[in-house]
């Protein structure tokens, strides 16, 4: 199984610190919007509260007084009151949560949030009229009446209507302020005395009219003089010819006078335990209940609030009242109260819908305040917590003897600044006891180096002088035998050549000893590196004549160098001698020397078997030389000299293997 990665500690405290500012403030936001919601809900039932009253006392309750006469002149006056109460809703004529000031929060736009049904029944709680019908309620005058200049007949209609029928100008008419848009109506199809059955329905446009008007400048006028004078056209916006069966005898009426009941549906909703299309289907519900007497129908859990208001116009000893709170029953025997008609008004709202609408910028500002004030509160455990431990941590892991702290950072809690001193004072220790621990171990490490470095050396010494040694013993013998005496001279020169290898290679031991023990003083000389170079060639001119070597010069126009002349003379001496030796017959050398950063190279590359990888990590040591090259003779400490020659300047040697042979080089 796969061992879960620990997590680090910024990431865990920024889950940690993130996790619980946003509980809290989640916390904080319930309880603000519980808050708000209880304010909506309690603005909401005072606004609603007695909404069917308020329809009543508004509309109805002020003409009650003298109904009956009204009633008696004009048809259907009575009930155009009750038309006019049904459609006075939300959506036409605003919502109280929408005006005024005051409130928990400033208020907003609550129409989404708030829906209403008002309907009429009469005594027997069958339905009179409902705002989830369409219906223009008006005014009527008769043809005669119109061409005659009447205005106002005080007799009202009710046209119901199905609004497939509309067309695209009615529909826009209708749902915005339709006695806005229309200044005249002009409706053909049956009347029963109460109900009009529209087969066509036309209006006036309020515009035209008014510029009819604007061009009458002034006077008095009727509305059917304005339209008949400057011959305004009827927009037709209802037909349905199939309104009325055939034969159906139709009339024509007119208005200046009337107002639509055209409203939207509302979302379902539930109502103890069932389920309603909308707040009209409730309130169908709920109305034939209603007409022994008030009850007590509101509610409000969870994200609703359903208000029932119901409001009665009654009649007690030839007295009509208009009250909501009457509790029947009502038509007693002894002609004690007699119900005409009641109004039912539904109110469904959301106060949790409604305060997160209030609440919404509050949301994002606190939201924001919140993760500004979390990546703060992050931004400080950071530097003051988790960098101190982290940089300690990383310290630590790779030895390091200081923090690699940013300019001007400063752990300003006591914590991270007591790790930081004990952080230094662990690494002083620790540099001390490491100083303590190398300079032991450099002295061990020297001491076994010089050791076999005494060892090699004499091995090395011994093995050098013991071949001119040997040659110097058996030709002195020779010579104290009086053997061949004709080859005295010659046995002479052989002596006197070994004891001349042994001097220079004594010399060169010491040349190099007092390099490594950097005994020797260099001089600084400015020359010429290629004519140096070509000087030392010359001298090997006839060496490599005798092998038939090819060799080739790159020199750049300037090498002129800052070094001891005589130390490199003697390094590019080495290198052309062993290049010379080392070469086969017909072979090439290349010589070059090129400059790059202020620096010189000069590099030596010879036709010849490459070395193996051992002979290239010991070229440079002393005594050392390949298998190949013991025939070659020489004391093997050539190469060993040039390095610490060059390294004495600063510089540094290379060997490797090249393409065509061996390619030997040094940098200063």
């Amino acid at each position: 199984m796969k061992k879960l990665r620990t997590p680090g500690a910024m990431a865990a405290t920024t889950v940690l610190v993130g996790g619980l500012a946003l509980l809290i403030w989640l916390a904080g936001m319930y309880c603000t919007t519980s808050v708000t919601a209880e304010y909506a809900a309690e603005r909401c039932l005072q606004d609603y509260g007695e909404r069917a009253d308020e329809l009543m006392q508004g509309n109805i309750a002020i003409r009650m007084d003298n109904i009956a006469e009204l009633d008696a002149e004009y048809a259907n006056y009575s009930k155009n009151l009750i038309w006019t109460a049904v459609d006075y809703d939300l959506y036409r004529h605003g919502s109280p949560l929408t005006e005024g000031e005051g409130g928990f929060l400033p208020r907003r736009d609550g129409k989404e949030y708030v829906w209403q049904a008002t309907a009429a029944f009469d005594a027997q709680g069958n339905l009179l009229a409902g705002s989830w019908e369409d219906y223009i309620y008006f005014e009527y005058l008769t043809e005669e009446q119109w061409q005659t200049g009447e205005e106002r007949s005080h007799s009202s209609a009710r046209a119901l209507f199905d609004r497939q029928y509309l067309n695209e100008a009615g529909r826009e008419a209708l749902n915005s302020s339709f006695h806005f848009n229309a200044e005249a109506l002009r409706l053909t199809g049956s009347f029963d005395g109460e109900t009009f059955t529209p087969v066509t329905m036309e209006c006036i446009d309020r515009g035209a009219f008014w510029t009819a008007l604007t061009e009458q400048g002034g006077g008095s006028y009727t509305v059917s003089g304005i339209v008949e004078k400057y011959d305004l056209p009827w927009i037709t916006f209802y037909e349905n010819p199939d309104a009325l069966p055939p034969g159906t005898e139709t009339v024509t009426f007119y208005s200046d006078w009337f107002d639509v009941c055209y409203n939207e549906p509302s979302p379902a909703l539930s109502y103890r335990g069932e389920r309603y299309e909308n707040v009209a289907a409730l309130v169908s519900a709920l109305g034939p209940e209603l007409k022994n007497g008030r009850q007590n129908l509101s509610k409000f859990e969870g994200w609703k609030q359903i208000l029932a208001s119901m409001s009665y116009c009654y009649e007690y000893d030839g007295t009509i009242y208009c009250t909501p709170y009457y509790y029947g029953p009502f038509n007693y025997e002894d002609g004690g109260e007699t119900l005409h008609f009641y109004l039912v008004s539904v109110v469904y709202a959301s106060p949790w819908r409604t305060a997160l609408g209030e609440l919404r910028w509050f949301y994002v500002v606190t939201f924001l305040l919140g993760a500004v004030l979390t990546l703060l509160v992050l931004r400080i455990l950071r530097r003051q917590l988790i960098r101190p431990v982290r940089l300690v941590e990383e310290a630590l892991r790779e030895r390091k003897s200081l923090l690699d702290l940013a300019p001007g950072e400063d752990w300003s809690w006591r914590e991270g600044e007591a790790l930081k001193q004990s952080f230094y004072l662990a690494a002083d220790r620790g540099r001390s006891d490491q100083n303590e621990i190398t300079r032991l171990n450099t002295a061990l490490d020297f001491a076994k180096t010089a050791e076999e470095n005494r060892r090699q050396m004499t091995s090395h010494i011994a093995h050098e002088l013991k071949t001119p040694l040997a040659v110097v013993h058996s030709y002195a013998e020779g010579l104290k035998e009086h053997i061949a005496e004709d080859k005295r001279d010659k046995y002479l020169d052989v002596i006197l050549s070994e004891t001349e290898r042994m001097d220079a290679m004594v010399l060169e031991m010491l040349d190099l000893s007092r390099l490594e023990a950097g005994k020797v003083k260099l001089a600084r000389d400015t020359f010429s590196l290629a004519e140096l170079t070509r000087s030392i060639f010359e001298k090997l001119e006839r060496a490599a004549e005798a092998k038939e070597l090819q060799l080739t010069f790159r020199f750049p126009e300037d090498t002129t160098v800052t070094a001891d002349e005589g130390r490199i003379a003697q390094v590019v001496e080495n290198f052309a001698t062993n290049a010379v030796k080392y070469t086969p017959v017909g072979g090439k050398i290349t010589v070059s020397i090129y400059r790059r950063w202020n620096k010189t190279t000069f590099a030596v590359e010879n036709e010849c078997p490459p070395l193996s990888d051992e002979a290239l990590a010991k070229v440079w040591d002393t005594f050392y030389r390949a298998d190949e090259a013991r025939s070659g003779g020489g004391t093997g400490l050539g190469l060993a000299i040039a390095k610490s020659i060059i390294e004495l300047h600063g510089g540094k040697c290379e060997a490797h293997n090249s393409h065509n042979g061996v390619y030997f080089a040094f940098t200063i």
